[in-house]
């Protein structure tokens, strides 16, 4: 569960928020909950001892043991699943109240290009459990493989020559679910209409122009290795990218012999 306040992670039993400090609304409803639970099995489990005070048969002993582990197995699930509908109900009141807040800043952080604080405010304000905000899903799941692809150009950047197949092979993947977005492989159920409109689209084509500028720059593709990746399989664009390394290794190579 999130914090309501800054949308930081909350564990059930945290008095207070760890990052903002504000009471956690969360813990209180659970230790309620806890109390009103115990409270009701506790005199249910008296009116039942006192029931069976009038049987003695076999049969009514297994009617009592059956109806105390129907009340502890409901208990379980209500303990479990009790906090995360109270806050999901929260975070839906949330989300109806601020909605035309939301979006604006949705569309500042697109219309900047700022994918990384979309991506992460969409999270904070958990914007999935919500129909509210569909137009954006396909967006935010491409903002995913652009940081993931960004985040393995990073490490090829700190590691042996000889891992670059492995980061090879997680940048085509990524690119390849990247490429199917952009060209609605992936999405093409009348469900995802709205995630293609004429600003999305402007969106994923700057994703793509910035994200084939990086290969070019770190992964050391030529411009028409870069002009054919759409095209190619996923397993052509790794060896693709595993030879543009190679490349740069063999010219690094060259240079400190020289």
């Amino acid at each position: 569960m999130k914090c309501p306040t800054c949308g930081a992670n909350l564990q059930i039993e945290d008095e207070k928020c760890p990052f903002c400090g504000n009471p956690n609304p969360f813990a209180a409803k659970h230790r309620q909950d806890m109390k009103q639970y115990q409270q009701e099995f506790q005199e249910t489990k008296r009116e039942v001892e006192k029931k069976t005070l009038h049987f003695t048969s076999f049969a009514a002993r297994i009617a009592v043991i059956a109806t105390l582990l129907v009340m502890i197995l409901g208990m379980i699930y209500a303990i479990e699943k009790g906090p995360y509908y109270f806050w999901k109900s929260q975070v839906e009141r949330d989300i109806v109240k601020n909605a035309q807040t939301y979006r604006e800043e949705l569309n500042a952080f697109e219309e900047a290009g700022q994918w990384r604080k979309l991506h992460a405010f969409y999270d904070a304000k958990s914007l999935d459990s919500t129909r509210d905000f569909n137009d954006y899903t396909v967006l935010y799941f491409m903002i995913y493989d652009y940081k993931s692809i960004l985040n393995e150009i990073t490490r090829l950047r700190e590691q042996d020559a000889e891992d670059a197949a492995v980061s090879a092979s997680k940048i085509a993947e990524h690119l390849d679910d990247f490429y199917k977005a952009v060209g609605r492989v992936s999405y093409d159920s009348t469900y995802y209409d709205d995630c293609y409109s004429t600003v999305h689209m402007a969106s994923y084509e700057r994703m793509q122009e910035e994200l084939e500028t990086v290969l070019s720059a770190y992964c050391h593709l030529t411009a028409e290795e870069i002009l054919a990746l759409p095209d190619y399989s996923l397993i052509k664009r790794a060896g693709l990218i595993e030879q543009g390394l190679a490349r740069e290794e063999e010219k690094k190579g060259e240079a400190a012999e020289e």
